[in-house]
């Protein structure tokens, strides 16, 4: 009897370790490759993904506003809030990155990593030159020009919005997206 038990109670966690190890593997298997940095995707799959991001956001507004929102009160509480926010963040930005490089890739095979590289670095660039912002740097309006800090602004995101529209609404020559 005692034998019995002992024997059930250490086959128990191998079981549950394989149920656990299948179902991660399905769903890896299932949703694996829209975190991968490799293969394409066309621009309709593109737009999808771009408005599933949005899906990210959702939690992750949540859980920082009602954490900021009882931070006073239950500090421990708000923390975990603003942690799990972190958590839903970091697939929402391998999401987006990996859906980038897909496009990306369908246009260029051998540079993606460089463009999407570029592209993440200039949005960040040009977010700096938002007047609209806090971390605007140009908080003096240009000299000679009447509302400089947004023709400035303007005259760097044209460039961002052709290429962004490019990816959005080009033909690539990959006939079969993959990813």
């Amino acid at each position: 009897m005692v034998t019995k038990v002992i024997l059930e109670v250490r086959i128990l966690p191998l079981q549950l370790s394989n149920f656990k190890k299948n179902n991660m593997n399905k769903l890896k298997n299932k949703f694996g490759k829209y975190f991968e940095f490799k293969n394409t995707t066309n621009g309709t799959d593109y737009f999808l993904r771009g408005l599933a991001t949005i899906l990210f956001l959702i939690p992750i507004g949540l859980f920082v506003g009602i954490g900021l929102a009882i931070l006073n009160s239950q500090p421990v509480i708000a923390a975990i809030l603003i942690a799990l926010a972190v958590v839903f963040l970091i697939p929402m930005i391998v999401f987006s990155l990996a859906t980038t490089y897909k496009r990306i890739n369908a246009f260029f095979p051998g540079q993606a990593s460089l463009l999407v590289t570029l592209t993440f670095i200039y949005s960040f660039i040009l977010e700096g030159f938002n007047p609209n912002n806090g971390m605007a740097q140009l908080n003096e309006s240009a000299g000679t020009l009447p509302n400089g800090d947004y023709i400035t602004y303007l005259v760097l995101t044209l460039p961002y919005l052709a290429w962004s529209l490019y990816l959005l609404f080009g033909n690539s020559k990959v006939k079969k997206h993959i990813g």
